[in-house]
């Protein structure tokens, strides 16, 4: 059963980090991907324009039952510009290697929280159908405190909200310490969208080395905060 190419379904390019899609094609994507070797390559396409590129994209990711938000014009631009020396298409591992990870030692974390810290587990057990959840309406000052077995350096933290969808924090600030009880200054806070906002919330910020994370939710809604799964990044190699 031969194809040309991986499906968009369940894509570890389209689903993973935002950088993935437009760096294949600006440059294109060689050899085998996840031990599989299809008939060609994907060829570079960066000649078409920003636009072109994140249209697109945009529709890849919002089509085939995907539902994987929208890629913009300026995040082309960036890439480009990030990725300009680039003269070959990259390979499956090289590609991955460019962006960050997740964390690949979850059963190591010590998670607690200010609410229902009794279904943490249930936020990083690799099952998207069951979830962490607060159980009671949103607001502001409730949180979830990840320790990581040892200083990591971390660039980023994917909440996702899977069929909870409408459960996403409503605001949120991340703050970092070393020993659990000394934090230092927010490194990246925001403010979600009241409609159109999708199920994963990802909060991106400069990588820097932390044992201690502190998600706090900073917004009011009636409904739930919940969290089906709970990733971190790591910084990219």
């Amino acid at each position: 059963d031969l194809t040309l190419a991986p499906s968009f379904v369940g894509s570890p390019v389209l689903n993973g980090h935002r950088d993935l899609a437009p760096k294949v094609v600006l440059h294109g994507l060689t050899g085998p991907i996840e031990g599989k070797t299809y008939p060609g390559e994907m060829i570079a396409m960066g000649s078409n324009g920003d636009k072109w590129i994140a249209d697109v994209l945009s529709f890849v990711k919002n089509s085939f039952g995907n539902q994987l938000g929208f890629v913009t014009e300026s995040e082309v631009a960036r890439i480009r510009k990030e990725t300009e020396s680039r003269t070959k298409p990259w390979t499956f591992e090289e590609l991955l290697s460019s962006v960050p990870q997740v964390l690949p030692n979850r059963e190591q974390w010590k998670l607690t929280a200010s609410d229902n810290a009794k279904d943490l587990k249930y936020a990083i057990d690799g099952d998207l159908s069951t979830r962490y959840t607060v159980g009671k309406s949103m607001k502001p000052g409730m949180w979830v405190q990840i320790e990581l077995p040892e200083k990591t350096e971390i660039t980023g933290i994917i909440l996702d909200a899977a069929t909870s969808r409408n459960d996403y924090p409503r605001g949120y600030e991340v703050v970092f310490s070393d020993d659990g009880k000394t934090w230092g200054k927010p490194v990246a806070k925001g403010k979600a969208k009241d409609k159109g906002e999708p199920s994963k919330t990802i909060i991106e910020f400069k990588a820097q080395p932390t044992k201690f994370i502190k998600i706090t939710q900073t917004g009011s809604h009636r409904l739930y905060w919940s969290i089906h799964e709970l990733d971190v990044l790591g910084a990219a190699k």
